[in-house]
């Protein structure tokens, strides 16, 4: 049982790290992304270096900066296509 929590561990510590990295990029840099979470640069770098465990508000925080400039990507629906969705949930 303790086999598949050591071998999934590392990809999750990648995972996380791969999310602080984008939203370091969308916000900036880590000194900007370090301000946004309210933490030091020197503990976010301990985050992405997987030497401190990521509380999981900060990491949500995270998660808000990269959905936030996904969304601002996705073009508008146009009102044609949103009338023809309307008609269609009737």
């Amino acid at each position: 049982m303790y086999d598949a929590y050591i071998v999934c561990q590392p990809l999750m510590s990648a995972t996380t790290a791969r999310l602080l990295q984008a939203a370091s990029e969308i916000v900036g840099g880590n000194s900007e992304l370090a301000n946004y979470l309210g933490v030091s640069e020197k503990l976010l770098s301990r985050f992405i270096a997987d030497r401190q465990q990521l509380p999981d508000v900060l990491l949500l925080r995270a998660v808000d900066i990269i959905l936030a400039e996904r969304q601002s990507e996705v073009p508008p629906i146009a009102p044609a296509t949103a009338d023809r969705r309307s008609a269609g949930a009737g």
